[in-house]
């Protein structure tokens, strides 16, 4: 009996099951797209995010089971799980340049990817499909994740030959098989009884994170160090990788700095002193006493609670590396993702004016943080102008 033949019913009697790998991609903020515009909008970008996806499963030896709505399920072989991966970097690269290239707009997705046995059976209109927990966690993570995040399990990576992984701006930053992927955390999901450890792809400058509904959910891997971070181990307790709120954001002025340890202290008026180090600062400089400072809080470091942290610090006067993760061009300003070696992000407003038609989502920018009657922000100075991503002649 061979697996095109087997109903559902069948399969799920049998105890043969197959290894795959599952590829789950959904398109970003579909639902608030289609509230806003009507089908003649939004159509031709669901179709292009769908072609896109199908294009790089099949380019890279997957096979596309079926269409879900706004979103993409795909299988590949469980000894290609290097392709998956390869095959979510090619889709959040081509919707990368699709926006730059005002093909589309805003039109981002999120993918998740997990391996292990599944349950194949012959669907009612032909064909193979698939169910099981490997599909379910792969179809969490992908919800999991923010948009152009790309999340896989643990087997996912312990299946993948990493060597065979690389990126566009990997290629040009000189990556190797360890840069393209995050830490290991675990995040709670829904059907599953225990964390879901994964680590995200790294196939751009920074990791893109957990979407701000999940962050309270993801806790630390006891023992993990942060790839590229030899020696740094990251505090427990400490979110990551989420741009935090604005409402949430503090600012204070650099009560203490020691330059030798790269570590001090930010005072705020209304919540006491924050303990921060060079890790937490979002470009890694030395902090300059007196200085005000805009950051993310978090929890403390030690058990007594007495030292919280001042995360993805920006310091008026900084220059910052960071990506475009929104642009209004009809306004003219934008919102630029600045993170720390940790991964901790935090959003900076940028004012445009009439150059705002230059920028796209997603693209790589360099800003001064300045301080206005609002708090600090970002400004384009021409040192500081949009320097793209150094990849179009990599491609």
């Amino acid at each position: 009996m061979t697996s095109d033949q087997i109903t559902l019913i069948e399969a799920l009697r049998s105890t043969e099951r197959p290894t795959k790998v599952v590829l789950f991609a959904d398109l970003a903020a579909s639902t608030e797209m289609k509230s806003k515009v009507g089908e003649v909008g939004w159509l031709p970008t669901l179709g292009t995010f769908l072609d896109i996806a199908t294009t790089a499963t099949t380019e890279h030896g997957g096979t596309v089971v079926k269409y879900l709505g706004d979103g993409i399920l795909a299988v590949f072989d469980g000894d290609h799980a290097a392709n998956a991966i390869c095959a979510a970097v090619q889709i959040q690269e081509m919707l990368h340049t699709d926006n730059a290239e005002l093909i589309v707009a805003d039109c981002l997705a999120s993918v998740g990817i997990a391996t292990g046995k599944v349950v194949e059976y012959e669907a009612p209109s032909g064909g193979l499909d698939y169910v099981g927990s490997v599909v379910d966690l792969a179809a969490r993570l992908c919800a999991s994740g923010n948009p152009q995040a790309i999340w896989v399990d643990s087997a996912t990576v312990a299946a993948a030959i990493m060597t065979r992984v690389s990126s566009k701006i990997g290629r040009v930053h000189g990556f190797t098989s360890d840069d393209y992927l995050s830490e290991e955390w675990r995040v709670k999901v829904k059907g599953f009884a225990k964390p879901v450890r994964y680590r995200e792809v790294i196939w751009h400058t920074i990791p893109f994170g957990a979407r701000n509904e999940t962050v309270d959910r993801i806790s630390e891997r006891p023992g993990t160090t942060p790839l590229g971070q030899p020696g740094k181990d990251r505090p427990s307790g400490i979110p990551t990788q989420s741009s935090t709120p604005p409402d949430e954001l503090l600012e204070g002025v650099v009560r203490r700095w020691d330059t030798t340890r790269g570590q001090g202290f930010i005072t705020t008026p209304a919540n006491g002193d924050y303990y921060i180090d060079r890790r937490f600062v979002a470009n890694g400089d030395d902090l300059a006493e007196g200085r005000t400072v805009r950051f993310a809080p978090h929890s403390p470091i030690t058990p007594d609670g007495s030292r919280p942290v001042a995360a993805c610090a920006v310091q008026e006067s900084h220059l910052v590396h960071g990506t475009f993760h929104r642009v209004l061009p009809h306004k003219g300003f934008g919102f630029v993702d600045v993170v720390d070696q940790l991964g901790n992000r935090q959003s900076l407003f940028v004012h445009l004016g009439p150059r705002a038609s230059e920028f796209r989502t997603g693209q790589y920018v360099i800003v001064e943080a300045v301080r206005n009657y609002k708090g600090i922000s970002g400004r384009l100075t021409e040192e500081a102008s949009p320097v793209g991503d150094g990849v179009d002649s990599a491609a």
